[in-house]
Formats: structure tokens, C-alpha cells, sequence
């Protein structure tokens, strides 16, 4: 009898334990996308049906392998069912506005300009960043992308001073240096043009972007930024197939294979920003009349010491913001570089007309700086197009 109510004790002990979490589950899984898609339906939004834990990601992913099969004609602008295919199926489908499923989270797309004019706003405090994936943070970092609310007005006013125009400007003789160095390095591959040499340009750019970033907003060497480079290069390709796997808590700390890349190079990443804040640090205390810099990591560090909390870092977040600054700073400008040239070379006649500007403003030998750039006209004008 004893041995018997010890054991409808353990049963009902673990029933208590289980039944929550199975009614969680099934809150999460199958009653809350249920509810919120009655409720979308009800105001006009529908999507396609959402799977249960996988919600629409087996489809987005049969829908993207099957448009990389497909030859992007270069004499098109039309990029959109090659770049999101799911996007143009469902919105032929559903229209402009539909819901649609990220696993278990639930995702509206939105192609109404006023709309998305009027949620951005954020008058009415509507917008809120999303939660991110773990992964992506060891990417990207936890920086001014993905903060909110205070944290991300005092991180904002940290940084700001660090864009000014001036300090950008100081900038330019860096950044002609960064490009005079990869093209000296293309012109050794060719032999100084007498053999011909084919160049992967996003690579090239990406290299470049990262070279001039790690050199102007944190003082490194080439060798430290082509060694950051790499990390997250490395480990963006791991988020990538992480990604697009459906998301459950608590898998991030399992010891599967791809999670134990994620963890090596995400220390192997951090390990590196850590020993270009050390060099700083032991700079300064070698020469304690100057200041940290008055570059990007510079004002960081000078804000890690302050007494203010609103003006105030701590390393931790400097590294973040560092991993923030630099994945989004050369990912961002190196796109943007290599479809320019991919137009580019579709439409010659405008080479032409901007190495006219070009050759005009600077001569045929002078290096531009910050005042030649500004007097570019048909060279931003193309910079803006490539953005549109």
C-alpha cells in the first residue's frame, strides 16, 4: 500500500509538471496561430495555411531552390521572383497585405507604402523590434540594430558624433588608401593587365568595405580586418542554413554539430574585436595625455569610462556594437557597390559619361578627396538609382 501511493504520488507530481507544458504546446503550436489567423481573416488579411511547427518555411524553401534553377535575365530589372519568390506567390494569391508563417511566429507582409509610412512612424508605439534569433546576435551583435527604448537612445547618442560630416570627411583619405590597396593587388593578379584574370566583384567588395571599416571606424590593421572578415563570413554561412530551420527555445544550447560552429566561431569573432579594443586600451595607458581616438571605437571607449549612465558603454556592449557596425556597414555598401557595376557594365554609355565627370573633376591623376567627391553629380545620381 505504501509502495503504491508512492507511486500515484510521483504520477501525480509528474502529471502536474507535464500537463502545463503540454498545454503550452499546444497554446503555441496549434490554438494561437488558429486564433490569430481568425482574426486577420476577419479584417480582410489571409496568407496560406499555416503548418503545424513548421508554419510556411518548407514551402519558402522549395520556392527559393526552384527560383536558383531559374537564369536571371541581365537586360532585367525585375529581381523580385528570382530574390523572393514566395513574396510574388503569395501576394498574386492573397494581394499586397498577407500573413504568412515563420515557424510559430506569425509575419505580415506589407507592400502599401502609406501603410508601412504609418507603422514605422511609430506615433502610437505599434512598431516593435522583433525578438532575434541567438544565432543572428552572435552575427550581427546586439548592437543599434536590434536594441529598443532607452537603451537604444543612449546608444544612439553615443555613436552619433562619430557620422558627423567632419569626421566623415577625415575619413576619405583612408578609404582612397583601402581602394588604392585592392587595386594594386588586382593588378598583380593580372600581371599588370598582360593576362586576364577574372574577379568575383561581391567578394572583392566585401573585402574592400570591411578593409575600409576596420581601418577607419576602429583603427585596425588590413590583417585584423581580413581576420573579422572571415570570422563572420564564416559564420553568416552557418546562420544561413540555421535560419531556415524552424526556431525552438532552448535548441541554441544543444551540442548538434552546426550549433557547435556557431559557438566556435561566434568566440573566434569576439576574441578578434576584443584584441583590437585591447591594442587601444594598452595604446592609451602607454601614453596617458591622449585621448582613445576620435574614431568609431574612440568615442566608444571614451564613453565606457564615463561617470554619466545616460553617456555610458560598457565592453560588452562596445563589442556588440562593433560586430553591429561592421556586419551591417561592408554587407550593406559592398551590395550596393556590386550591383552598381553589374548596371554598369549593362549600360556602357554611362561609364563613359562618369568617367568624363570623373576625369573632369579630378584630372586623369589626382586621387579624389572629400571636396571632389561632393562635386559628383552623375555620380550620385547613379548611386541613388542603384538604391532605387
Amino acid at each position: 500500500m505504501e509502495l503504491l501511493s508512492t507511486t500515484d504520488l510521483l504520477a501525480l507530481a509528474l502529471l502536474l509538471l507535464v500537463v502545463p507544458k503540454i498545454y503550452e504546446a499546444c497554446r503555441i503550436l496549434v490554438w494561437r496561430p488558429l486564433m490569430l489567423s481568425r482574426r486577420f481573416k476577419k479584417q480582410g488579411i489571409s496568407g496560406p495555411k499555416y503548418k503545424i511547427l513548421h508554419g510556411n518555411l518548407p514551402e519558402m524553401r522549395k520556392m527559393k531552390q526552384e527560383a536558383r534553377l531559374s537564369v536571371l535575365d541581365s537586360s532585367s530589372n525585375d529581381i523580385f521572383p528570382r530574390v523572393l519568390p514566395h513574396f510574388q506567390h503569395w501576394m498574386s494569391q492573397y494581394g499586397e497585405t498577407f500573413l504568412y508563417w515563420q515557424g510559430t511566429e506569425p509575419r505580415i507582409c506589407i507592400s502599401d507604402l502609406e501603410l508601412v509610412k504609418q507603422i514605422l512612424s511609430n506615433k502610437f508605439g505599434f512598431f516593435v523590434k522583433p525578438k532575434t534569433r541567438p544565432e543572428i546576435l552572435k552575427l550581427a551583435g546586439k548592437g543599434l540594430v536590434f536594441v529598443d527604448g532607452v537603451d537604444w537612445v543612449r546608444h544612439r547618442r553615443i555613436l552619433n558624433p562619430a557620422f558627423s560630416m567632419d569626421k566623415l570627411k577625415l575619413m576619405t583619405k583612408l578609404m582612397v588608401d583601402c581602394t588604392l590597396r585592392m587595386l594594386e593587388e588586382w593588378g598583380k593578379q593580372g600581371n599588370g593587365g598582360e593576362t586576364e584574370k577574372v574577379v568575383m566583384m561581391n567578394i572583392e567588395f566585401k573585402r574592400l568595405t570591411a578593409d575600409i571599416i576596420a581601418t577607419a571606424a576602429f583603427g585596425s590593421s588590413y590583417a585584423e580586418g581580413i581576420e573579422l572578415f572571415k570570422s563572420q563570413r564564416e559564420l553568416q554561412k552557418c546562420c544561413a542554413t540555421s535560419i531556415t530551420n524552424v526556431f525552438i527555445p532552448g535548441t541554441q544550447y544543444l551540442p548538434t554539430p552546426l550549433n557547435i560552429q556557431i559557438w566556435k566561431l561566434g568566440r573566434k569573432l569576439n576574441n578578434s574585436i576584443k584584441r583590437i579594443i585591447d591594442e587601444r586600451l594598452t595604446s592609451k595607458s602607454k601614453n596617458t595625455e591622449s585621448d582613445y581616438g576620435n574614431d568609431l571605437l574612440g568615442i566608444m571607449l571614451t564613453a565606457a569610462r564615463s561617470d554619466e549612465s545616460e553617456k555610458k558603454m560598457d565592453i560588452d556592449e562596445i563589442v556588440e556594437e562593433c560586430k553591429t557596425f561592421f556586419f551591417a556597414g561592408h554587407e550593406t555598401t559592398a551590395n550596393l557597390l556590386t550591383w552598381g557595376t553589374m548596371l554598369l557594365s549593362l549600360h556602357q554609355d554611362w561609364q563613359e559619361k562618369l568617367r568624363e565627370e570623373v576625369f573632369s573633376e579630378c584630372g586623369k591623376d589626382k586621387i579624389p578627396d572629400s571636396e571632389t567627391c561632393s562635386k559628383l553629380k552623375l555620380m550620385n545620381m547613379v548611386l541613388m538609382e542603384t538604391l532605387r
